[in-house]
């Protein structure tokens, strides 16, 4: 069997739980799953992300593109830990450690921390952002809008550039 040049530029991807709990309170889980194949997680972040009764858990558990890898280097989520909570240590070492090509996460400490060591980063906004581009959704305010009935939190002026960066905005 053949594969397809889609399947050759499948980035591997290490998510931290924010993301995916924000996409499967809002039914769009399925953007990960389209945009980027397989999504490996840490144990502790599948631990946060399948927590009975937490809104979109059980989505979450039935997911199969989402895989739980165990991380190596204790010691460096340790340190990492004086920085940033456990789900996210852990998502950045085994970034780390896996050489993932993209790490999904919105904290913007453990953001900056994961650019420091040269990991690429996406957060939710970017995740919406690139499935509109790749034709997923032709809308992204709609789901911009379930997110934060949902309890997601964005400034109304990154909510407004992001909008006009997408060609959604009321003020271009």
């Amino acid at each position: 069997m053949q594969r397809s040049n889609e399947d050759e530029e499948r980035l591997l991807v290490v998510s931290n739980s924010s993301i995916i709990i924000a996409l499967a309170r809002v039914c769009r889980l399925d953007l990960l799953e389209k945009l980027f194949g397989e999504v490996l997680v840490p144990e502790t972040v599948w631990a946060e992300i399948t927590v009975a009764g937490k809104p979109g858990s059980e989505k979450v558990v039935r997911a199969g593109f989402i895989r739980v890898e165990e991380v190596v280097d204790r010691r460096l989520v340790s340190l990492f830990e004086e920085f940033v909570d456990t789900g996210e240590a852990e998502a950045i070492v085994l970034a780390f450690e896996r050489n993932a090509g993209l790490l999904l996460m919105d904290d913007r400490d453990a953001r900056n921390l994961a650019k420091k060591l040269g990991l690429q980063v996406m957060g939710t906004l970017g995740v919406i952002a690139l499935a509109k581009y790749k034709g997923l959704t032709s809308k992204a305010k709609p789901i911009i809008d379930k997110l934060i009935e949902s309890g997601f939190w964005i400034s109304r002026r990154t909510l407004e550039e992001f909008l006009r960066k997408l060609g959604e905005s009321r003020n271009p």
